[in-house]
């Protein structure tokens, strides 16, 4: 009778579920792009993340971040406002990373800074596509920090900025705990 509830408790572990994870604390989303040689630097706060993982198996995991691009800002109210117009805000006003798999890290164990790849589908101005993006993530035993940078190819979003870069470095970082 003794090994009873060994077993049970070693198979509910097996078949832990999934927690939910939302953003907690500071949150924002840097990019950097070129204009005519001109750097054009711009963040917004705006990023929310609605993800489901076990940390001790992150293989699993699902959920999306998303970035409200109503709210970007270069420092110049008009250049935001062109940044807003070549970007189809008022028709899709956030870009979205829809997460589908983690690869690099297995599991998350307090104390640990670690590196690896978020893979999934990248939306921005309605179009989607691929997107395997580093990750930086650490975790206190409490809250998960994340960070990511990548480069969007606005082309291939159906963005053309005269003057512009083919690509846009963007780097994301936020914090995720539990709810």
């Amino acid at each position: 009778m003794k090994k009873l509830p060994l077993v049970l408790l070693l198979s509910s572990a097996a078949f832990a579920a999934p927690m939910h994870y939302t953003i907690t604390g500071n949150s924002m989303a840097n990019f950097n792009f070129r204009v005519t040689l001109i750097p054009v630097p711009g963040e917004t706060p705006d990023v929310q993340a609605d993800l489901s993982f076990d940390p001790a198996n992150l293989q699993k995991i699902s959920g999306s971040i998303k970035v409200d691009l109503r709210s970007l800002n270069t420092g110049i109210a008009l250049r935001d406002e062109h940044a807003r117009n070549f970007l189809g805000v008022a028709e899709h006003p956030s870009a979205e990373f829809k997460i589908s798999r983690i690869s690099g890290i297995k599991k998350l164990q307090a104390g640990q800074e670690l590196q690896g790849f978020a893979e999934g589908s990248f939306a921005l101005k309605g179009v989607v596509k691929p997107l395997k993006a580093p990750i930086k993530v650490r975790f206190d035993g409490k809250t998960i920090f994340v960070t990511t940078k990548f480069d969007v190819v606005l082309k291939d979003h159906h963005i053309n900025i005269p003057g512009a870069d083919d690509a846009t470095d963007v780097m994301v970082q936020f914090n995720l705990k539990s709810r």
